[in-house]
């Protein structure tokens, strides 16, 4: 039966902490709990702007105002001092008996053996003052009767368990920050990259639309020099008519000219008179009229034109620079924990989580969900990408888009992990989905997947791209794959296997760090599914019987 020195320290003992109330504090609901670690509850239940009791559970809508319990405060203080009084008194009779030394009954009361006396008084140092940060011996205490004082052998395992989570805090943010570091670099990288790329299409735009004006330019080119070489014809035409007429004429000319001057009787004349008048009389000089239109464009239009051309020019311009001030897809996209994570995963960390089994998941590929240019084996655990379509029956749930496959087994609880094997070089992604019971695959992508382009590794949930320096760092596709789903923490992460490696791991911790490539932090809508994309790739579920127990 316990004493009731010890049913009393119960009682004075906040259900936080477990030790003895400091600076207590009464919430409206009755429960009494120190002031810091009721902040530091509230600050881990991330419930928004609702705050509940960590006894009872009972909520405020509001930050209550938390009042100072000073009768439970007094309570405590006074008990404290008998209590180390008593226990002041047990060790100095120890002492003076000479039973085991001091250092011995103290380490046997499970006190931390004392270093040092107080100058001043010449008393072993016994108690710490927050306030005044100073170390007190019983003589001193009694000058700080007022102030919160602390046991110094209590004192002293808080400080340190204080001093090593904000270790593991700052080395965690340390991490956090060399994470930051390498994936800005990345990130620097990816912006001339992407920038280059720009130019590209930017300059390609600016091509396509000098080649348009080239050949604008050139089509009207060839209309004035066709209508010019049509006018040219015309008036070749109307010259080679003008010679023949003026050659017939000349013709005429000199045998009427010779008749004229030529001495012959007169009834020569006569006869000849009659028939080169007959000639003269019909010959053909008739001149045709011929018009020709001025061309040249005036100055009006020639100012006109260009500034219509300036307009235009000047609308293009415009439109690819709005085009470039929308909002763009996200290229990369970098997430650091907060304090209060860091904090929060601190804390995660130092509690201890019962053992549970995690089984490997016997997996089948699901036929009424294979899009037709994948082949699936007879037994359901593998499937390649074929050129020629396959003679699937109709179902509601087949992809029709994407070449992508899922498995038929689905997970809502419990840890699980599959291995697969992947081969080709042109497209294949890794992961797993889930959808409530009113919605269909059909046309989806996959939620969480890995991805191989045939350069790089990547991370995708839904279509936006998670930026990861691991992933980055990876310039081989990885032939074996392992897969861990763990329902209850809302994760899932893909490591890669060496040939020949199995499971052979005894905490979740050390399944997740071997070889880790990626985790996602899901939430679920339902059961989830694995599934695999396929372009050019082939993909193998391995089974293995063997589980493994995990902390």
């Amino acid at each position: 039966m316990a004493s009731p020195a010890t049913n009393l320290e119960a009682e004075l003992s906040c259900s936080v902490c477990l030790s003895t109330y400091r600076d207590p504090v009464l919430l409206p609901c009755g429960h009494n709990f120190c002031r810091e670690c009721l902040c530091m509850a509230w600050e881990s239940q991330d419930t928004g702007k609702r705050y509940s009791c960590p006894e009872c559970r009972a909520e405020f809508k509001e930050l209550p105002v938390l009042q100072r319990n000073i009768k439970l405060a007094n309570i405590v203080e006074h008990f404290q001092v008998v209590r180390e009084s008593v226990l002041y008194s047990q060790e100095s009779a120890v002492a003076m008996s000479g039973q085991g030394g001091d250092g011995g009954h103290r380490e046997a009361l499970g006190i931390q053996p004392l270093v040092a006396d107080c100058p001043e008084h010449g008393r072993p140092w016994e108690y710490y003052c927050p306030q005044d940060k100073a170390l007190l011996c019983q003589s001193c205490w009694e000058s700080h009767r007022d102030h919160r004082c602390q046991l110094l052998n209590k004192a002293a395992p808080q400080m340190r368990a204080v001093l090593i989570g904000e270790v593991e805090r700052l080395e965690q943010s340390q991490r956090a920050l060399e994470e930051a570091v390498r994936w800005l670099q990345d990130a620097q990288e990816h912006v001339v990259a992407d920038r280059s790329i720009l130019k590209k299409q930017v300059s390609g735009l600016f091509h396509i639309m000098h080649e348009m004006i080239s050949a604008d330019e050139q089509g009207i080119m060839d209309f004035i020099d066709g209508e010019k070489n049509l006018q040219h014809a015309r008036l070749d035409s109307y010259i080679g008519e003008m010679r023949s007429k003026k050659d017939a004429s000349e013709l005429l000319l000199v045998e009427a000219r010779g008749l004229q001057q030529n001495t012959v009787p007169v009834w020569e004349f006569v006869t000849s008179y009659q028939k080169i008048l007959g000639k003269l009389l019909k010959a053909d000089t008739h001149i045709q009229g011929c018009t020709l239109k001025k061309w040249e464009l005036d100055r009006a239009s020639v100012k006109q034109i260009e500034k219509e051309g300036q307009t235009l020019a000047r609308r293009l311009r415009n439109m690819i620079k709005d085009k470039l001030g929308q909002r763009q897809e996200i290229l990369l996209k970098l997430t650091l924990p907060t304090r209060s994570q860091v904090w929060r995963n601190t804390t995660k960390i130092q509690k201890s989580h019962p053992q549970v089994k995690l089984q490997r998941a016997k997996l089948t590929l699901d036929p009424n969900t294979a899009h037709t240019n994948l082949r699936l084996s007879g037994d359901l655990l593998s499937a390649e990408w074929v050129e020629e379509r396959q003679a699937f029956p109709s179902h509601p749930e087949r992809f029709r888009l994407h070449p992508q496959v899922l498995c038929s087994q689905g997970f809502s609880t419990g840890h699980h992990i599959w291995e697969v094997a992947l081969s080709g070089s042109r497209r294949w992604e890794v992961g797993a989905t889930c959808k409530a019971s009113n919605l269909s695959w059909v046309d989806t992508c996959i939620a969480w997947a890995l991805r191989w382009d045939g350069r790089r590794l990547q991370a995708f949930e839904g279509h936006v791209r998670q930026s990861s320096f691991t992933l980055s760092s990876v310039l081989h596709a990885p032939g074996r794959m392992r897969v861990c789903l763990d329902c209850e923490r809302g994760t899932l992460s893909f490591s890669a296997l060496e040939e020949g490696e199995e499971v052979i791991q005894t905490t979740k911790e050390e399944v997740k760090k071997q070889n880790l490539l990626h985790t996602f932090h899901i939430k679920t809508t339902g059961p989830v599914y694995p599934g695999f994309y396929l372009e050019q790739c082939s993909v193998s579920i391995l089974q293995n019987n063997s589980s493994t127990n995990v902390i």
